[in-house]
């Protein structure tokens, strides 16, 4: 008698035990990294403008076998097509510059556009839903910061900038301090932007004269930075700004390097202007293509990119200019 309670105990149990046992294996096989089912892709996008040169206005009628795709010299497939005028394209994730208060020297940095944010208000009704807004500055006297992080709320980001622009109380500048204060505020995007999956395309948009130079070798790694998070910089230029002409040994107007190295563009304006130079960025943008392919290897290095359209299209469109960024960093996302 005893033998067979204690038989059926031992089905009991197993009946008990054997469906939470079963949850508890399948819960360890989808905790697994082995043995889960990621859905993970190292797709590369490749974000292309394509400008009427006769009118300066986006084409948007160009399609996925119009364009052809080369990764150091080499063709590759496009796996993915996407096209702004189709409203496919990834959001954009906005980040506005600026470089603060400069006593005396105001025309060379972010002065003239002091108490004038106001005047790019218009152009940001064009913001689309999916987009976010984001504000960043840096100081000649080696302050950076994240003024405004990213937000749907348009309305918050005038209000930013004329704070930052500010003027403040006199400090010592040094140009190498600056130099470091806007390589930490570039860092700062770039860990923001690896940070928020899925990414958005990130655009930085410099509100700057640019009259910079840096370390050729150090600008070359925030290139390098960026290429890596897909991100495309413009720049909006009052044309009362002097240029600099000479900068031995350093890259000069690196902000305006930046933007050409990443597929983007520095517009000249006058505050009557500054507005339509916004709305011409954001058009751009919205009405851009995405061409999106796989890379042969991972292997974290620079690899040279070159988009074209297909001869019979180029015969079509012969007014039509590709800007894209001139590479990127395959990593594994």
């Amino acid at each position: 008698m005893r033998a067979v309670i204690l038989l059926l105990q031992i089905i009991l149990l197993v009946i008990v035990s054997t469906p939470l046992a079963l949850a508890q294996e399948a819960s360890s096989v989808l905790q697994s990294p082995a043995s889960a089912i990621h859905i993970e892709s190292n797709l590369v996008l490749v974000d292309v403008i394509a400008l009427n040169a006769k009118n300066g206005l986006p084409d948007e009628t160009l399609k996925r076998g119009d364009f052809q795709l080369f990764d150091n010299g080499y063709p590759v497939s496009i796996k993915t097509f996407d096209s702004g005028a189709q409203f496919t394209t990834r959001p954009l994730a906005l980040w506005f510059i600026v470089q603060c208060h400069m006593q005396g020297d105001e025309a060379k940095g972010s002065g003239f556009f002091k108490g004038q944010i106001s005047r790019f208000q218009p152009a940001l009704k064009y913001v689309e839903k999916g987009d976010t807004v984001a504000v960043a500055h840096w100081c000649d006297d080696g302050r950076s910061n994240l003024d405004l992080m990213p937000t749907r709320n348009v309305e918050g980001v005038s209000t930013t900038l004329e704070h930052v622009l500010a003027p403040g109380p006199d400090t010592k500048y040094a140009d190498r301090a600056g130099e470091l204060a806007l390589q930490s505020t570039l860092q700062q995007i770039v860990d923001t932007i690896r940070s928020s999956p899925p990414e958005p395309l990130p655009v930085l948009i410099f509100l700057y004269g640019d009259y910079s130079s840096m370390n050729r070798s150090e600008a070359d790694h925030f290139i390098g930075e960026l290429l890596e998070t897909s991100a495309i910089a413009f720049g909006v230029r009052d044309r009362r700004s002097p240029h600099i002409w000479f900068a031995p040994g350093e890259q000069k107007e690196i902000a305006h390097y930046v933007a050409t190295q990443t597929g983007g563009q520095y517009l000249d304006a006058t505050p009557a202007t500054y507005a339509g130079a916004l709305e011409e960025i954001l058009r751009q943008l919205h009405f851009r293509y995405e061409l999106g392919f796989e890379p042969k290897a991972l292997d974290g290095n620079r690899h040279k990119l070159v988009v074209t359209l297909v001869d019979s299209v180029r015969n079509q469109h012969k007014g039509v200019r590709l800007r894209y960024r001139a590479g990127y960093v395959p990593v594994r996302r």
